[in-house]
């Protein structure tokens, strides 16, 4: 129905543009004098305006065309990067045009104008060539009342953001045969040169994917080979080559995160993501939380080069998170200005400029359509203290983007001092082969990893027994992202069980809430200084209440999975003719969720009751690790955010199955990813087998998976005896026999514990006692 009412709109649009330029009686008699010919108009000239487009212009107007459904952007076509992307060209003289064939990418529309003189003003749409059926280059024709032009453009295509020109012939009136026979070229795919395997051409990103998939299959597999060793009492077979394996397999997926040192495949900066976070925060006291797209499309329009550009371009409304024109802001420029000295305004453009160019041109134009700067106040602290050092250059972004890594290491070697390198190698695959956190979206930005390092730097800290410290990390890493506010939920039930039992408050735990108090008590005063004061909280506030109400394709978590119906998927919601594509998809979604609140509420009440079994009687650093599971539950984050899944990991040193169970998930997200099935045809049986494609299903899947695997590992902790965890059948026998647990080996794969070491017993405990140590601490976990 949309695509119906977009046709019928762009014909009485086209219509309505023709009846305004139709030309005098003089010029209609032309069309049957012999000046009116059936020559192409526009054979072999050259453009005499051209913006925002790549390739060989000449190609345009060579009258050969490709092969009907030659790739898009193959070299016989140019490439419009943005949808102001056009080409003019100049008859010479008043011209009468009435039919037009063009050779364009098949599923775009795209608009021709007309001119007398050529000033910018006086272009009028002739006619819109719309969408054809197939997919890559398609020839359409189109007719039009004669009309007298000297100036004639093509181009500000409308579709799925790319977009491409291959032909484009006019005439006074229509040959015979019409569409005349052009010359045909070849037009083969693009395609990788052959070069030696060894310079590692082929490694792109999916294969990086795919590659990480049997990377987590690997260490997966050596789990359950030493939990299958240990079941038969056989705990010291192979156990040297295994410790080896699962190093290499560690190290192997740590440099695959980082794609062996390729990065992005063409660059390490993520350009994108840093714009975001630099102009941001340098810029926060004048741009706030919902002005970054509107000022940097004022300062781009003070070019008079850009400002056509800046008119046609569709930005996200941050105020909304919703697709729109430009046409009021560049209305009232001063709406934005207003906010800035002029001194900081000429910064700003001048950084908007460095962005801009290091983007590219369609990449910038697609840069405005995302959802802007979202740091907290605290964030900003050390976000605007060093992007303020300096002009944005080379040279600052570079360094700027080494932070990030220097907390990356900082985070292994943290959890290498507390856990240990077997649980550190795990910890490392989980982290490098969960596909949602890939290096892809955040690696090479702006402080994107800080808030990690001081989560799982945090929970190593309380490991040593270094809980005040541990509790300072776990507030400022809540500080900076608010989600890891999860992980202290665990810890406080601990609390309230150990007191509803003993009337007393473990000091451990009351160690990490006042490190964490401390750490809220000097930080936020220190933002209120660096953002301006309350405001800035107060606006952080509507920011993140306009997030949770606004879907986006690569959310996960528990929202996700409840607000999904198929029907109401993007593949069948997705509208590019509208000014917000995704806003009926985004609607959707929304009534979904709220019809169906009672569920969402009754699913996170069963996650928090299996929190509540899974900590009863242990350590404080586990409690925090548990907790983390949580987080996928109770917010709605944006896949990178599940690298999370490294903290829940050092549960390894507990439990080996909890690391078997992550790796299974961090191999079914690739495997979501790759979509395998997506050949199968759309007939029978065979359709219900296709695998999803687009994001917001695929994430939505990768979700579901995750909170499956969560589930598990809080039953296991709540529910399975940790002595049985492993499935060991001496254990089982004795056990059932009321006896104690005999004394075995320790497995090579178990970390030392030092509670469990110290812990000195008369007696053994018998089936439903809980030993304790001094001043009735609970010290092990019930053997059943």
């Amino acid at each position: 129905m949309w695509r119906f009412h977009t046709k019928l709109l762009g014909t009485v649009v086209g219509v309505a543009a023709t009846v305004a330029l139709l030309p005098s009686a003089r010029a209609a008699e032309a069309l049957f004098t012999p000046d009116c010919t059936a020559d192409n108009l526009l054979a072999r000239k050259a453009p005499a305006q051209r913006q925002d487009l790549r390739g060989n212009f000449w190609l345009v107007t060579d009258e050969a065309v490709a092969p009907e459904g030659a790739q898009w952007d193959s070299p016989v076509a140019i490439v419009l990067d943005t949808p102001a992307g056009s080409v003019t060209y100049d008859l010479g003289q008043p011209t009468t045009v009435s039919a037009f064939y063009v050779q364009a990418d098949g599923n775009d529309t795209y608009k021709i104008f007309g001119s007398l003189d050529g000033t910018p003003s006086s272009y009028k749409m002739l006619v819109q060539v719309e969408t054809i059926e197939g997919h890559g280059l398609r020839a359409r024709t189109v007719t039009i009342n004669p009309t007298t032009v000297r100036f004639l453009r093509i181009g500000e295509g409308l579709g799925d953001g790319f977009y491409s020109i291959s032909e484009f012939a006019a005439y006074c009136r229509p040959p015979s045969p019409f569409p005349p026979q052009f010359r045909k070229v070849d037009a083969p795919p693009a395609r990788v040169a052959d070069v030696p395997w060894w310079k590692f051409y082929w490694f792109d990103n999916d294969v990086s994917a795919r590659f990480e998939m049997l990377l987590a299959l690997a260490a997966m597999g050596l789990i359950l080979w030493g939990i299958a060793l240990r079941a038969k009492n056989t705990p010291e077979e192979n156990a040297k080559l295994r410790r080896r394996l699962m190093m290499a397999v560690g190290i192997v997926s740590f440099a695959c995160y980082w794609n062996f040192g390729f990065f992005h495949f063409r660059n390490y900066i993520h350009v994108w993501d840093t714009y975001h976070y630099y102009i941001g925060s340098k810029y926060f006291p004048e741009l706030s939380y919902d002005r970054l797209y509107e000022c940097a499309s004022v300062a781009d329009s003070e070019d008079p080069a850009l400002r056509r550009r800046v008119e046609l371009r569709k930005i996200m409304n941050l105020r909304t998170n919703m697709m729109g024109p430009t046409t009021e802001i560049l209305a009232h420029p001063e709406r934005c200005k207003e906010h800035f000295t002029p001194e900081r305004w000429e910064s700003f453009k001048r950084d908007i400029a460095y962005f801009r160019n290091a983007h590219g041109v369609k990449r910038w134009e697609e840069a405005q359509t995302d959802h802007g700067y979202n740091a907290t106040p605290v964030w900003t602290i050390l976000g605007t203290t060093l992007a303020n050092l300096a002009p944005a250059s080379d040279t600052q972004i570079d360094l700027l983007s080494l932070l990030d890594p220097a907390y990356a290491f900082g985070m292994v070697g943290l959890i290498w001092w507390a856990f240990g390198w077997r649980t550190l190698a795990v910890a490392l695959c989980v982290f490098a082969t969960n596909f949602p956190s890939r290096f892809y979206w955040t690696g090479g930005a702006y402080l994107r990893w800080d808030w990690l390092f001081y989560l799982a730097g945090g929970v190593a800290l309380i490991r040593k027994e270094k809980y005040f410290a541990g509790g300072v990390f776990l507030s400022y890493t809540t500080l900076l992202r608010v989600f890891p506010v999860f992980v202290f939920i665990g810890p406080l039930m601990v609390l309230v069980q150990e007191y509803l039992k003993t009337r007393k408050l473990d000091r451990r735990y009351l160690s990490i809430v006042a490190g964490a108090a401390l750490g809220v008590a000097v930080l936020v005063p220190i933002s209120l200084v660096k953002t301006g004061g309350i405001q800035a909280y107060v606006h952080f506030k509507q920011n993140s209440e306009k997030h949770t109400s606004t879907p986006l394709t690569n959310y996960m978590g528990l929202r996700t999975i409840v607000a999904y119906a198929p029907s109401e998927a993007g593949r069948f919601m997705k509208n590019d003719r509208l000014d917000d594509p995704w806003g009926p998809w985004k609607l959707a979604r929304l009534r979904t969720f709220r019809e169906r609140k009672v569920l969402f509420g009754v699913a996170a009440l069963g996650f928090l009751t299996l929190l509540w079994f899974a900590v009863r009687g242990v350590e404080p650093w586990v409690a925090c690790a548990l907790s983390a599971t949580l987080i996928a539950v109770g917010v709605e984050l944006t896949c990178y955010y599940y690298s999370f899944l490294i903290v829940v990991a050092l549960l390894y040193e507990k439990r080996k199955e909890a690391g078997a169970m992550l790796l299974a998930v961090t191999a079914s997200t690739s495997f979501i990813d790759w979509a395998p099935t997506r050949f199968l045809p759309e007939t029978g049986v065979w359709r219900w087998l296709k695998m999803p494609t687009w994001l917001d299903e695929q994430y939505m899947w990768m979700g579901a998976i995750t909170l499956i695997g969560f589930a598990w590992i809080l039953y296991r902790f709540g529910f399975v005896a940790e002595e049985l965890s492993d499935g060991g059948a001496a254990q089982k026998a004795l056990l059932a026999a009321g006896g104690g647990a005999p004394a075995t080996e320790k497995s090579p794969d178990a970390a030392p514990d030092k509670a469990a070491a110290s812990e000195k017993s008369a007696t053994p405990p018998t089936p439903g006692s809980k030993q304790r140590g001094p001043g009735g601490k609970r010290k092990g976990r019930a053997k059943k």
